[in-house]
């Protein structure tokens, strides 16, 4: 078996996310959404353990240079956006993703080109059983 995941819980942009949807003004708490977190590879490698002769783990992170902070978010829009976005409608929904927006401007600076550079860590395994 061969698996590669993004893992970007520790990213500045996706702690903020967490940290805005648990501000009470969108009245998220409580509301079931689908969850879009990983486990560690260490909890990777002990549920594989048990079944896999041979275990090999590795991550990479990529740098995404990106046209701004609109861009950054928009990058994130279809994924761990989503469920927030699905639940507060449009309105309420381009409320938070503005909020987000304007939150990400203190913590990624603009380069000299105008971009900002999202980092983007994937995590990756393999798991086999030799006979």
């Amino acid at each position: 078996m061969a698996v590669q995941m993004p893992m970007n819980g520790e990213e500045p942009l996706f702690r903020l996310i967490k940290e805005v949807a648990a501000e009470p003004r969108w009245g998220l708490q409580g509301v079931p959404l689908q969850p879009n977190e990983t486990l560690t590879p260490a909890a990777y490698y002990d549920i594989l353990s048990g079944c896999a002769s041979a275990f090999d783990m590795w991550e990479v992170k990529y740098y995404h240079p990106l046209a701004g902070h609109k861009a950054l978010v928009e990058w994130v829009k279809g994924t761990r956006l989503r469920p927030y976005l699905a639940f507060l409608g449009e309105e309420r929904g381009a409320e938070f993703e503005a909020e987000i927006t304007r939150r990400a401007e203190a913590l990624y600076p603009v380069g000299k080109d105008g971009r900002v550079v999202l980092g983007f860590r994937r995590f990756f395994f393999t798991a086999g059983k030799q006979a």
